[in-house]
């Protein structure tokens, strides 16, 4: 091997450790909504209350792990620790993109000052984002499930929906 080709390895071969270090750390995700805008504005204004996390064992298990290269394992985490209250601010922000009239209650007690012409609550049944890392990149997969529930207030009809999402993607340089 020539003297260029051992440097060419050696970078690339920093890059797979540098990629590979904070083992142990806890990295806080937050939830950030991606929305493509439309001109039309809903003439509503929602609420949007506090979702319940009702994942099994949610406060032991966190979101999810990277799994290091070497070894080792680092944990994702919400900050503040509230899947419940990290869903309704992505739901809130979401619409805001969108042109929507609302705002975030973190109580049922709160909604009614508002005057609200829809209440929107509901259930955390999955939410998890978990990493590999590998020689050369780091593979993520995340899931979510949510139950969703639609209060009309103005004749107390209410709709209710179960969402799915699962996705996943391979990084060269995983930074969190």
């Amino acid at each position: 091997m020539t003297p260029k080709s051992l440097h060419v390895l050696g970078l690339l071969g920093l890059l797979a450790l540098c990629g590979c270090a904070g083992k142990g750390e806890v990295v806080p995700i937050d939830l950030i909504p991606v929305v493509q805008t439309t001109g039309q504005k809903p003439d509503v204004f929602v609420t949007v209350v506090s979702f319940e996390d009702t994942r099994p064992g949610a406060e032991e298990e966190g979101l999810g792990t990277r799994a290091h290269l070497w070894g080792g394992q680092s944990y994702f985490q919400i900050p503040g620790g509230q899947a419940g209250d990290a869903v309704a601010k992505a739901v809130v922000d979401y619409l805001k993109a969108k042109g929507w009239s609302v705002q975030l209650a973190k109580s049922p007690d709160e909604v009614g000052a508002a005057k609200p012409n829809v209440v929107l609550s509901g259930k955390v049944l999955a939410l998890s984002v978990d990493a590999q890392s590998k020689f050369m990149k780091t593979e993520m997969a995340a899931k979510s499930k949510l139950a969703v529930q639609a209060k009309n207030m103005n004749d107390d009809s209410i709709v209710r929906m179960t969402l799915n999402g699962a996705g996943s993607q391979n990084v060269f340089l995983f930074d969190a």
